[in-house]
């Protein structure tokens, strides 16, 4: 083996190998990946270098090309089980979606792999060839993959980073079970025709037959998965839609039960001012004085506490305050926030969620149960966090306390039957190009919720 042959061996283990891994991880955040994403490149890359360059020693160990083909395809074999085990451990994320990543992912490589076949029979003439050598790669190789970097890759890492990524924020794995077998059955049938097709027909007569089945098979995988993504993000934009009318009524019905309230104590005040009135026709100054304290310590409503100036955090910070309050839960509140570009539902579901929570949580955990709320607009994003009293929580499978902020994914709901108050508030962070993240202090017995909007 020459060092030119070692070099074109090396380059094309890595330009084929390189942007699938890669790609794994475009779609996930930092806050879903156990190392950063610079970093977690930069190791990434090394990698893959390494095992490029142990490549052409493995490989080269054949006597004859059937033998070194199969040397190649085992070897890239196990490097693809190997990254997919690494893949695994280093995303903090449902398996569902890191599966449907690793399709799509899948179907790159098979797009890249047609092409490949189709480009080189039609430029194989104008390649120079390594007469009488034994090789994997050959320099027309490296000039399609050099090629794809341009051209193919960027609009994958593009649809992954705005697209797949918004997708899986957006998608609940618990309620995209039925796209997920789809994806799955069409992956798996999509592999093995794709490599029935190869075998049956990679011989060169046979090339254009070759190309003109793995061209309707790319094309009958694009379309079955653009269909399992529609349909997935239309119901869950359905439930979300739904979900949205349910907190606007349950707004409605808060208010028509304040309206409510408010006509019971005119009526009961109409009593008050008439016994004061007894007792200020009787000179009674002492007894006025007492009434007068008793009557402004029971009838203290709590809408009139003013909390900030934004209309509708205000009015869901003065009801669950004061529904906290009514049940011995200590609070405290700092707000800061005037007009924001974030709709009234959605703000309904994320502030309403939160202290929903946290009202049950303290409400779970007795004792001397607080509340503190800090909601206010910071370097243009708003920030929502809330910190209450909790006696513990349910980890999902995967994650551990480490008394840092963690995503929704991280937390089992301890509700009978299942909830997902946090994911709901996770989902709409991502709408606003944000972020929700939760975090149990084992020490404190403090459990804390932390949302920025950055669109508003």
């Amino acid at each position: 083996m020459t060092c030119g042959i070692y070099l074109v061996e090396v380059a094309g283990f890595f330009g084929q190998f390189f942007p699938c891994a890669v790609m794994c991880f475009v779609p996930f955040d930092d806050d879903k990946l156990k190392i950063r994403k610079r970093a977690l490149f930069l190791l990434l890359t090394l990698c893959v270098l390494a095992v490029s360059a142990l490549f052409p020693l493995a490989a080269h160990l054949a006597t004859t090309l059937k033998v070194m083909i199969h040397i190649a395809d085992s070897y890239m074999l196990l490097t693809v089980v190997l990254s997919v085990v690494a893949y695994g451990v280093l995303v903090r994320e449902n398996h569902m979606k890191k599966l449907l990543v690793i399709y799509i992912v899948i179907f790159y490589a098979a797009l890249i792999f047609w092409l490949t076949n189709l480009v080189g029979t039609i430029l194989d003439p104008f390649f120079p060839r390594f007469n009488g050598a034994l090789t994997v790669y050959l320099p027309k190789h490296l000039a399609f993959y050099l090629l794809s970097y341009v051209t193919v890759l960027p609009v994958f890492v593009i649809f992954l980073r705005r697209y797949v990524s918004s997708f899986l924020r957006e998608i609940e794995p618990e309620r995209m079970r039925r796209e997920f077998r789809c994806a799955t059955i069409s992956t798996i049938a999509f592999l093995i025709l794709m490599m029935s097709a190869h075998m049956l027909f990679n011989v060169y007569e046979y090339n254009f037959l070759l190309n003109s089945i793995l061209l309707f098979l790319v094309l009958n995988q694009a379309i079955m998965y653009w269909m399992i993504v529609t349909s997935a993000v239309n119901r869950s934009r359905e439930e979300n839609a739904l979900r949205a009318v349910q907190a606007q009524k349950l707004q409605y019905d808060r208010i028509c039960a304040d309206m409510e309230r408010a006509a019971r104590l005119r009526h009961d005040m109409r009593h008050h001012w008439n016994y004061l009135y007894v007792l200020a026709q009787d000179g009674d100054l002492s007894g006025l004085k007492k009434y007068l304290a008793a009557l402004t310590e029971q009838t203290g409503r709590r809408e009139s506490e003013e909390f900030c100036e934004n209309p509708t955090v205000n009015a869901l910070l003065q009801y669950y305050v004061g529904l906290a309050r009514d049940e011995k839960i200590a609070c405290s509140v700092a707000a800061r926030c005037g007009e924001l570009d974030v709709l009234p539902e959605d703000l309904t579901v994320i502030i309403g969620n939160t202290l929903e929570n946290a009202v049950a949580s303290c409400r779970r955990a007795g004792g001397d149960a607080s509340i503190a709320v800090a909601a206010g607009v910071l370097h243009g994003a708003f920030t929502f966090e809330v910190s209450n009293t909790c006696s513990g929580v349910n980890l999902a499978a995967g994650f551990r306390n480490t008394g840092d902020f963690l995503p929704a994914a991280a937390f089992l709901s301890t509700r009978e039957g299942g909830g997902r108050g946090i994911t709901g508030v996770a989902e709409l962070a991502a709408k606003y190009l944000g972020s929700a993240s939760f975090k149990f202090d084992s020490g404190t017995r403090t459990f804390t919720t932390r949302v920025i909007l950055n669109r508003v």
